[in-house]
This record gives structure tokens, C-alpha cells and sequence, in this order.
């Protein structure tokens, strides 16, 4: 009885024996890059060694044991075998194994090559196969290389993003029918399916519908009429025009509408050139809104610095064979955000040059001549680079009704709950319960998304509930003193009623409210199209390998104290070809992120100067390019000719460019000095440019900044245009009225003037 009960207890109790089992399913291969250790490869290149492994393998209960413990595998490439082996099962503890790995294979050829594995315990067997392109390791750049010539030719971001995102999966699959099916259901599907991508739209479009209720509400308008009354001469007027921007750090195209839309009459009666209000416009924009926290910005550049992150741990782990890796950098996306900012040195510097250029009241180059042509002969038109329009086609469609009095309080409140709930909720998301916590470490083991969703919808309904609870008649705020059944009433109503009669009624509406909330996120969906193909691109090539190019050429081909110029410099130039910063960062941080980390050998300030890199290079790039969606945006909110804007905004763009890179990049990459002794000196290689080469407006002489002067003597003539406009220039600072024949029928009437001067007025 003893014996028999032993016996039971062995059969029911004792752990599965492998040599019990009998193997019936070899699971899925997955290849691993040898030279870079980057899992999941979708591709091969040629004569590049690749490590094979199956996963999911599946046993069943054997009636005839074993009489062997081992598991043989032999790995074939088209029908041959490349490598065999074999796993003592006795060695695992007698546990089934659920995945091996399978060899290194070598394949010479190019086209079309099936892997297939095979197992066997025994008389049991198992099998498995994939299919796999073979190419040349230079042809995985092919539709990048694809993309930035179509950006360039068509000037089409759209067409070019799909064409690459085309190729790419046509190049995977081998032939252009599933090519273009995986083109739809896997790439740009899974773009749009990604549960950290549904969370940045969802966060941009209702923080845009945020905005489309503050510009109905006449919130905005406000804030800059309010501003805009301290600024009476140019150089207060720019200020005033930095400073709205500045405020406006949630979001770029809310800075580029606000600061463009309602400065620009501001700005023309001061004889300010368009030129100099666009770039104002356009270089506070971008540079504010991506090292700004809280931003429109914040929550896409976290989910691309999320996902590299969560790819090193990944590799780590198998480097370190522990299922919690040791690495050197943070592993929040948003603490990386955070220790990125030092050194995004191009939006700093940036910010920096056109403070110290307003002050000034200097210029340089194509921006001088433009002011010159303005303020000289005091045009109030915006001068000759002005536009064919005098204002966005949708103005009509979203502005406050006439009666509607305009108070910064219907802005500046929704921004500071917006703030708030935003902080509020990446603290608490942050919290471990029993560990002592600071802000800081609450923050970065947040939950961004969460934060920003949620941050977002409650700030947007807050905003609503205060816009429906004032109340408005004749131009005025009022108490309420309607009956409860007429207040109901006004709730929904869109209009006054037909009677003739002014009444009191909400500031906005839930009516109002909902249609400037679906106006606002309807001015967003052409960026989320190219958001969606950016995504979409950034996937297809990693599936192509240029990730594993890059990494190639940067582990073993350049030294990493040059990783951040690379970075830098790279991104500039591809943000200038395809005239997107976002879609440039999604492209280039699943290339070089990983990368970075290995050739740095995990340092944590290179790691961090390379993702500073990417995201300021990208915003570099934005600035001079003219098929750039906030190029393109301030120049129609500014009324500003686009090659106008972009022909004077890229000598400043490109000169704060280099001192990033000699003060900033260089320096920080090979550890020269620290990251602030060369940030103050990059400021003032600024301030000495300004004022050592950049010249006044208006100035005795006349005399123009030292490369026009070149410029000058070389076309030669006192009558060329730029010879005539610097002798006025002298006449305009002796106090002369300098009038131009062909500028009298656009200088702007004295009616004109009186009615803008009514517009900035106090409407009390």
C-alpha cells in the first residue's frame, strides 16, 4: 500500500519529465541582428550574419517515454542546412522548454529565402518556417531616400510619406501586390491602432478644440488687444508680439494663429515688415511649444523617447539575461524629456537671439532690407512682403460674435486649469504607495498619456461650464436676471432671438462651445494625416533595417562624442526636405536612439544630447524649410509672402544653427566644458553678432551689415535699388519724410489708420 501510494504521488505531484513529452509544434522564427543585437529583423541583408531563435514550441503528453533527454534542431535556408545542434533537456530541470535558439545563418544571395527549423525529440518532430527579403545593407535607406527627394520635388509631404511607406512594404513582401495591402492593414493601420499614437491624437485634437473654444470666446483676442496697448512704438510692438507667443507655449499652431492673426494690425501700424512679424510668429512657435512640459508637443516626443527606451531595455535584457536590465539612463520617457532640455540648444539660443533683437532694433542681411522698405518710407501695409490676403479663410467661421466683449480672463483661466490638471495629474499618476516620493520622482514613473488625456478633456469641460455661466448683453457682462425656463433656453440657443431685441444670453452656448470644440479639432486633421504616415513611415524603416544601418555605421564607423552633431545635423536636414519636425523625429528616433546607447556604452549625457539633438535639429530644420506646416501657417496668419518669410527667416535660422553646433553639440559630445558655461557662451557670441555685425534700422549713415555691403559693391551703381533705399535710410534718420513714388499706393490712408487705431481701442 506504501509503494503503490508513493507511486501515485509521483505521477500526480512529481514536475512534467521532457522525456514524457513529445514535441508537436516548433512555434514562430524570429531572427535577431548579430552585429547590432536588435530583435524581431523583418529583413536581411546580404552576407550579415543573423541569429535564429523559435518561440511558442509546443509539447504533448507522450504514452511511450523517451529514451533519449535532448532536443535536436537543424536550421535550413532554402532547403539546406545552414547549422544544427541540440539542448540537453536533462540540463533545464526537466522543464519544457517553450523557446531555443537556433544558429547564426549567412545568406549570400539577394531575392526571396525561406528559414525553416526543425525539431525533433525522438520519433516526435516539429517544423517551422518564414519567409525573409534578402538585399543589400544600402538598400534599407531606400525609402527614406525616396521620401526627402518627392518632398523636394513635389513639395507634397503627404504623397511623399506614402510613397516611402509603399516602397518599403513592397520591398518587405517582394512583389507589389501585398506590398501595397500591407502598405494599408499593417503599416498605417497599425500607425493609427498603436494605443501610445491614439493617445497623442486624441490629446492634440482636444487640446486644438480647446483652443477653437478660447478664440470663439474671445479670450484671445483680448489677451493681445491688452497687450498690444502698452506697445506704441516697433520695438514694443515686437516685444509684444514675443511675448504673446511666448505665453501661447501649449500649442504652435494656437501660437502661430494668436500671434499672426491679431498682431499683424498692431504691427502694421507701428511699420513693421511682415518678414520680421512671420519669423517672430514662427521662430517663438516651434522653439517655445517643444521644450515646453506642457505642450501639444510633449506628449508625442514622450511616446517616440518611450518606445527606444522600452526597445534597450529589451535588448539589455538579453544581453544581461535578467528579466530586469541594469541600464544607465532613465526609463521614463518623460524624465528623458526632462533631462533633454539642457541641452536642446537651438530653441534656446533661439529664443535668446530675438530678444536680444528686438532690443537692439537691429537686423542683418534679407530681414534688414525688408524692415528698411517698411519703416524707411513707413508703410502701414506690412510693406512689400506682404500677402495676397488680408486674413485666414476660416476667420469668418471662428471668431466671437460682434456683441462679444473680449477679456484675457476667458484665455488665461482654461490655461491655468489646463496647467493645472495637467501637473496635478502626472504627479498623482506617479505615485507608489508606501515610498517617499519628491515631485521629480513622481513625475518621471508618471503616466503622460493619462496625464495629458485627461488633463486636457477636464480643462476643455472646465472651459465650457465657464463660458456657459457668464453672461452677456449689449457688449457688456451681466448678472443674470432671466427666469429659470428662458436661462434653459439660452443654454442651447446659437443666436439671438429674431424679435429684434438684444437679451442676455451666455457668453458661448453649448452650442457655441460644441462647434468651436469640432472647428478647432478640425483645423488639426491635416497634421494627424501626416502625423498618422510619419508614424507609419518610422515603422517601415525599422522593418526595411535602416535602423540597423545607422547603428551599423554609427557603432563602428564614428566615435560618440560626435553622436549629437550627428544627430543635430541630420535632423536639420531631413525636418528641411520633408517640412515636418514631428515626422522627423519619428523617423530618425527608432534609428538613432538605440544606436546611441550602444556606441556611448550608455552614457547618460550623450544618450540625452543625442535625443536633444534630434528634437532641436528638428525644429531647426521646420524654420527654414517652405513646405513646413508652421512655416506655411505663420505666413498665411501674417499675411506674409511665403518665400518672403522663408528667404529672411533662414540667415537667422542657420547662423543660431551653428552656434548650436560649435557651442553646444561639439563641446558637450566631447565633454570640452560644461553644458552651461557653453550656453553662456553661445549667448554671447549672440549679443557680440548683433551688435558687431547686425546694424540699426534706422541709422545715420545708412550703412547696411557688412556681407549687403559686399553684396553692394559687387552689383555696383548708385542707382540700384539698394543704393537708393540706403540714402533714404540716412534722409528717414535726419527726420526727413521719405516717400517712394511706386510705395504711395499702398502706404495706407489716413482712414485706414483711424479705423485700425478703433480696433486696438478699449471697446468700453
Amino acid at each position: 500500500m506504501k509503494v503503490l501510494s508513493a507511486w501515485l504521488f509521483a505521477v500526480l505531484f512529481a514536475p512534467c519529465s521532457a522525456y514524457d513529452y513529445a514535441v508537436v509544434g516548433a512555434g514562430e522564427i524570429e531572427l535577431i541582428d548579430k552585429e547590432t543585437s536588435i530583435p524581431g529583423i523583418k529583413t536581411i541583408f546580404k552576407d550579415k550574419p543573423a541569429l535564429v531563435s523559435v518561440s511558442g514550441i509546443e509539447w504533448e503528453a507522450s504514452e511511450t517515454p523517451t529514451s533519449t533527454l535532448t532536443l535536436n534542431w537543424v536550421t535550413l535556408v532554402d532547403g539546406e542546412i545552414v547549422t544544427s545542434g541540440s539542448v540537453d533537456l536533462d540540463s533545464t530541470s526537466r522543464e519544457l522548454l517553450t523557446s531555443i535558439d537556433a544558429g547564426e545563418i549567412i545568406i549570400s544571395d539577394r531575392g526571396r529565402s525561406t528559414v525553416e527549423v526543425r525539431l525533433q525529440v525522438d520519433n516526435s518532430s516539429a517544423s517551422t518556417t518564414a519567409e525573409f527579403q534578402v538585399f543589400g545593407a544600402g538598400a534599407a535607406i531606400a525609402p527614406l531616400l525616396i521620401i526627402l527627394f518627392l518632398a523636394m520635388t513635389t513639395k507634397m509631404v503627404e504623397f511623399s510619406l506614402f510613397t516611402g511607406v509603399f516602397v518599403g512594404a513592397c520591398m518587405i513582401a517582394g512583389n507589389i501586390n501585398d506590398g501595397f495591402k500591407s502598405t494599408l492593414d499593417t503599416y498605417i493601420l497599425g500607425a493609427i491602432n498603436d494605443e501610445g499614437h491614439v493617445f497623442v491624437v486624441l490629446f492634440t485634437l482636444f487640446l486644438s478644440g480647446m483652443v477653437g473654444m478660447m478664440q470663439r470666446s474671445g479670450g484671445m483676442l483680448g489677451f493681445t488687444r491688452d497687450v498690444s496697448r502698452f506697445a506704441t512704438t516697433p520695438r514694443l510692438g515686437q516685444a509684444a508680439c514675443f511675448a504673446v507667443g511666448c505665453f501661447i507655449f501649449f500649442d504652435d499652431y494656437a501660437n502661430c494663429l494668436l500671434a499672426g492673426e491679431t498682431m499683424r494690425p498692431l504691427l502694421d501700424l507701428l511699420s513693421v515688415s511682415r518678414e520680421k512679424l512671420a519669423f517672430l510668429v514662427d521662430a517663438t512657435a516651434a522653439p517655445v511649444a517643444s521644450i515646453s512640459p506642457v505642450s501639444s508637443w510633449v506628449g508625442f516626443e514622450v511616446d517616440l523617447i518611450q518606445q527606444e527606451i522600452d526597445k534597450i531595455i529589451e535588448i539589455e535584457s538579453i544581453r544581461q539575461g535578467v528579466d530586469n536590465p541594469e541600464i544607465s539612463i532613465k526609463t521614463s520617457g518623460f524624465a528623458v524629456f526632462f533631462q533633454s532640455i539642457k541641452y536642446r540648444y537651438y530653441p534656446i539660443h533661439m529664443i535668446l537671439f530675438i530678444v536680444v533683437m528686438i532690443y537692439s532694433n537691429r537686423d542683418f542681411g534679407t530681414m534688414l532690407i525688408a524692415e528698411r522698405k517698411t519703416r524707411v518710407y513707413q508703410r502701414k501695409d506690412g510693406g512689400d512682403g506682404k500677402g495676397r490676403a488680408s486674413e485666414l479663410e476660416e476667420k469668418a467661421e471662428n471668431q466671437p460674435k460682434d456683441d462679444t466683449p473680449l477679456r484675457s480672463w476667458n484665455m488665461l483661466l482654461p490655461v491655468f486649469l489646463l496647467i493645472f490638471f495637467i501637473f496635478y495629474l502626472l504627479v498623482k499618476s506617479g505615485e507608489v504607495e508606501g515610498e517617499d516620493q519628491s515631485i521629480m520622482d513622481k513625475i518621471e514613473v508618471s503616466d503622460s498619456y493619462v496625464a495629458l488625456l485627461w488633463g486636457t478633456m477636464a480643462a476643455a469641460m472646465c472651459t465650457l461650464l465657464i463660458y456657459l455661466v457668464q453672461t452677456v448683453k449689449d457688449g457688456d457682462f451681466v448678472l443674470p436676471t432671466t427666469g429659470m425656463s428662458e436661462m434653459m433656453s439660452n443654454l442651447f440657443n446659437r443666436d439671438r432671438d429674431n424679435d429684434g431685441v438684444s437679451k442676455a444670453r451666455s457668453l458661448m452656448s453649448v452650442n457655441d462651445s460644441i462647434e468651436a470644440f469640432l472647428f478647432g479639432m478640425g483645423r488639426i486633421f491635416p497634421a494627424l494625416i501626416v502625423l498618422t504616415l510619419a508614424w507609419a513611415s518610422g515603422a517601415i524603416m525599422v522593418a526595411v533595417g535602416a535602423d540597423r544601418l545607422f547603428s551599423a555605421i554609427i557603432t563602428n564607423g564614428i566615435e560618440a562624442k560626435w553622436l549629437p552633431t550627428l544627430s543635430f545635423v541630420i535632423s536639420l536636414f531631413m525636418a528641411l526636405a520633408t517640412g515636418t519636425s514631428w515626422g522627423t523625429m519619428s523617423i530618425l528616433f527608432p534609428l538613432i536612439l538605440i544606436p546611441t546607447y550602444d556606441a556611448a556604452n550608455g552614457d547618460d549625457t550623450i544618450f540625452y544630447a543625442v535625443t536633444a539633438g534630434v528634437l532641436s535639429g528638428s525644429v531647426a530644420g521646420d524654420h527654414v524649410s517652405p513646405i513646413s506646416d508652421t512655416t506655411v501657417l505663420s505666413a498665411l496668419a501674417c499675411d506674409c509672402d511665403l518665400l518672403a518669410h522663408v528667404s529672411t527667416q533662414a540667415p537667422y535660422a542657420a547662423f543660431v544653427s551653428v552656434i548650436a553646433i560649435l557651442l553646444g553639440t561639439i563641446p558637450i559630445g566631447f565633454d570640452a566644458f560644461p553644458n552651461i558655461v557653453g550656453l553662456l557662451l553661445g549667448w554671447g557670441v549672440i549679443i557680440a553678432f548683433i551688435y558687431l555685425v547686425c546694424v540699426p534700422v534706422i541709422s545715420e549713415t545708412g550703412k547696411y551689415d557688412i556681407v549687403t555691403e559686399l553684396y553692394l559693391k559687387i552689383r555696383g551703381g548708385d542707382d540700384t535699388p539698394l543704393a537708393i533705399l540706403k540714402e533714404d535710410t540716412a534722409k528717414a534718420f535726419a527726420g526727413e519724410l521719405v516717400i517712394k513714388e511706386k510705395n504711395l499706393e499702398s502706404s495706407g490712408s489716413e482712414g485706414e489708420e483711424d479705423q485700425i487705431l478703433k480696433d486696438l481701442g478699449d471697446e468700453s
